[in-house]
């Protein structure tokens, strides 16, 4: 194997290693969001959103350097490019790289759901809002309206 060759894999390696102690940490605390925005602790939430933001950018960069990574193999910047990439590392190496792999599959579905779980319950408070400030405008409208 060429020096950059290995430069390249190891960097994915690591990367990938990374990524999946991200995700295990941003699903904890889009886990502590939830229960944060059910109490509406909004210095709490700004925290966590601020904490959730760094994560998912550092997520984000070494997701794109993957993408050029597999440019520079010349493979697709698909799931097949990644699996014959993962492919092409020594045995010794790949079982527990294609193992990480599919953790960070699974962690990275695990954090969308909890997103979504999280943003629908932001939408509901808003909704609630919405209504009670609705019903406050109706009923303030009424009473200046029965003074005159």
């Amino acid at each position: 194997m060429t020096d950059r060759r290995e430069q390249l894999l190891t960097l994915v390696e690591r990367d990938i290693l990374q990524d999946r102690a991200d995700y295990l940490s941003l699903r904890g605390l889009m886990q502590e969001l939830y229960g944060h925005l059910m109490a509406r602790d909004t210095a709490r939430i700004e925290l966590l959103n601020q904490q959730i933001e760094t994560l998912v950018e550092a997520v984000r960069q070494r997701a794109e350097r993957r993408s050029k990574t597999l440019q520079a193999f010349r493979l697709e910047a698909d799931a097949d490019g990644m699996q014959r990439l993962l492919a092409s590392y020594p045995p010794s190496r790949r079982t527990h790289l294609l193992q990480s792999w599919q953790q960070l599959g699974q962690l990275a579905g695990q954090c969308q759901r909890l997103n979504e779980r999280n943003g629908q319950l932001l939408a509901m408070h808003n909704d609630i809002l919405s209504q009670l400030l609705v019903g406050r405008q109706a009923e303030d409208g009424g009473l200046y309206r029965q003074g005159y």
